[in-house]
């Protein structure tokens, strides 16, 4: 069984400049794609072996540090590049790679999504490593993390009313975070709750969306009725049909996370 049969089929170019790389960055990347490579070709060399923690790690990023773990002991990698690296430069290179492997989780899964995601963890753990600042525990309360198990998750993925109050959660807090005078999107805290809404929408049922929007067509054509010429409506109404059908619109869920997400 070839590796590539593991993903999907469309291809995609991986790319890795940027125009606000920081320090060391672009070296840390070629490094980690190395590293990467190696690792693929170990999967790739016992595949039986390897196949149910790669589907894992397509949507898990503790599923990926533990394939990397698996194939390659980070700690023997010679970083002493990083080491001349400021502590908040460290941080915000650590916050990069987090959001580096969110992208691609939220992506269709090809192996070129699947490289670059790897390479995004490959680089954070490196910079950990360096940096002596392993990672918390999932969802830690005492550490203020915010993250989720894979149980909850699965528990969220499986209760789509609960998933959209999880989200209305996050989206509270990111408000409030923003509205202070002390807020910057480097913010760690900040970088955590919009790695945990992608994450989160990523659980969205598709079906539940769509119902959403099929329920408020059936009200919109119930209120116009099948006989009713719009043509022939004065200005005074048909102002105010449209505003009854906007405001009908935008109580849609759909409509609230696009508003959510301009803002945010």
């Amino acid at each position: 069984m070839a590796l590539n049969t593991l993903f999907s089929n469309n291809s995609q170019n991986v790319t890795f400049s940027g125009a606000n790389q920081l320090q060391k960055t672009a070296q840390l990347t070629s490094l980690a794609t190395e590293i990467s490579a190696a690792i693929l070709r170990t999967i790739e060399s016992d595949e039986e072996k390897f196949t149910s923690m790669v589907l894992a790690s397509q949507t898990s990023h503790d599923s990926m540090d533990k394939l990397i773990t698996e194939c390659v002991d980070l700690s023997q990698v010679d970083v002493e590049f990083l080491k001349d690296v400021s502590e908040d430069d460290i941080d915000k290179m650590i916050r990069s790679q987090q959001s580096k492997r969110s992208r691609s989780k939220t992506k269709v899964m090809t192996l070129d999504t699947y490289r670059t995601m790897m390479i995004g963890a490959v680089s954070e753990n490196l910079l950990r490593l360096v940096s002596d600042k392993p990672k918390s525990a999932v969802g830690g309360a005492h550490s203020g993390n915010i993250g989720y198990s894979e149980e909850q998750l699965q528990e969220y993925a499986n209760d789509q009313e609960k998933l959209k109050k999880e989200i209305r959660n996050v989206q509270s807090k990111k408000s409030i975070m923003k509205s202070k005078a002390s807020f910057t999107e480097e913010d760690e805290r900040w970088q955590q709750l919009l790695s945990a809404e992608e994450t989160l929408k990523s659980l969205r049922s598709s079906t539940t969306i769509i119902t959403a929007v099929d329920e408020r067509l059936d009200k919109i054509q119930a209120m116009l009725g099948e006989d009713k010429d719009i043509s022939k409506l004065s200005n005074k109404d048909a102002k105010e049909l449209l505003t009854k059908v906007q405001e009908m619109l935008c109580t849609n869920q759909v409509c609230q996370n696009e508003s959510e997400e301009a803002v945010h």
